[in-house]
């Protein structure tokens, strides 16, 4: 090869920038990996605006297009230009304010992602000082509005129309294309997690509506909550009263040692703030009575949190069913559990879609859980051998128990 030869292939090879659109577009498909990640973006929107309700509006399973309607604040005019670009938020200013943060969304890079990834993306707003008159604002690919002269009649909140998701992506729309109904599954799924315990926290109680018009089909409710600020009333909207015919609640308290590695990290940091060797962690829901025949035959009804945020701790969820196993051998317990600690205590911005939250000394969490919940049982077990010897024992439910280890 020439001298000449080599030099043009060193050339072509050379490190060099990445042109902006090219990158808008790598970025964007990491925080939007599938159907169930673009919905439930817009879903926590709207519960970080003061949303009390949403519906969620499905066009052939979310293949043709997906909408999101809410009653929360609205987006006010000033904030038109900025609202899809990449990284602007109202929600946290630097990376310091990760820690205490409490919103749903923060890394402001859902709306942005979105308009990358679809073939349109529209906003429909209104603030409480606009209403009844809404703006309607149509976005390009880059988070920058391309219309937004057009008015409708509109009561506060905002509405979010994502139409073609993944079209620029044709590997990624055809995946979709293909398995559009287990995709479909997975996201009814996620918005019956974001039901049980979102809706029935924030907002003192949020309506939520999911319905699909599949082609050449009728219009059908997918799931409904009636907006009671209860965990008991959403599983009885989900699955009907008999779902809680074995379920108690769920309410435990513990306190968990700091694993020595995490206690020299935050010994090094520039931190005034005083250094805890216990964490106290709290754990509300509801779970199935430990008897046999109360559980499951599948571990299908499993839902867990952390402060509220929807999450796949596998960890926990094997220290679950380890102990409940050990009381009902065959079957597998019914479980919404929301794991309460303080922000410090977990890293939230650990992937792109925000799934996965790191457990500052999962281990010992994970073995006080065990402890507590085995104790916890134990105490009910007396409490029922005392209440044969004793007629006058309170009768109440006896399986709602906080115990402090």
């Amino acid at each position: 090869m020439s001298q000449m030869a080599k030099n043009d292939n060193m050339s072509e090879t050379a490190i060099r920038a990445i042109d902006t659109q090219s990158v808008h577009k790598i970025t964007s498909g990491q925080v939007v990996i599938d159907l169930q990640t673009a919905v439930k973006e817009l879903v926590e929107n709207s519960l970080d605006a003061g949303a009390a309700n949403i519906d969620v509006r499905f066009l052939n399973y979310g293949l043709k297009s997906f909408e999101v309607i809410d009653n929360g604040s609205g987006i006010a005019p000033k904030d038109y230009d900025s609202m899809a670009l990449k990284h602007h938020t109202s929600k946290l200013a630097s990376f310091e304010d990760l820690s205490t943060v409490t919103t749903f969304g923060f890394r402001g890079e859902a709306l942005s992602s979105l308009c990358a990834l679809s073939d349109g993306l529209a906003v429909t707003t209104a603030t409480s000082a606009e209403a009844p008159m809404g703006t309607v604002l149509e976005m390009d690919r880059n988070g920058k509005i391309r219309s937004r002269n057009a008015k409708v009649a509109r009561q506060r909140g905002t509405t979010v129309s994502v139409t073609m998701i993944f079209k620029p992506l044709p590997v990624r729309r055809k995946e979709l294309e293909r398995n559009i109904k287990r995709e479909f599954g997975k996201t009814l799924n996620l918005l019956t997690a974001y039901a049980l315990v979102p809706c029935a926290k924030e907002n003192k109680g949020v309506r939520l509506t999911v319905s699909n018009h599949p082609d050449g089909g009728r219009k059908t409710i997918q799931l409904r909550t009636d907006g009671s600020p209860s965990t008991r009333a959403s599983v009885t909207a989900l699955w009907g009263p008999k779902a809680l015919e074995n379920v108690v609640d769920l309410d435990l308290s513990f306190q968990v040692e700091t694993e020595k590695a995490v206690l020299r990290r935050r010994t090094n940091q520039d931190d005034d703030d005083p250094i805890d060797n216990a964490t106290l962690v709290r754990v509300r829901g509801l779970i199935s009575k430990f008897t046999v025949g109360a559980g499951r035959t599948g571990s299908d009804r499993q839902f867990f949190f952390i402060n509220g945020r929807p999450c796949n701790p596998s960890k926990a969820q094997k220290a679950f069913n380890e102990v409940y196993r050990s009381f009902n051998a065959n079957q597998s317990p019914f479980i919404v559990a929301d794991f309460i600690l303080p922000t410090h205590a977990c890293d939230i911005n650990v992937s792109p879609d925000k799934r996965t939250i790191f457990l500052h000394s999962e281990n010992n969490l994970v073995q006080a859980l065990k402890v507590c919940t085995i104790a916890s049982q134990i105490v009910a077990l007396l409490l029922i051998v005392m209440m044969f010897l004793k007629q006058d024992v309170n009768r109440r439910s006896i399986f709602i128990i906080t115990i402090n280890i």
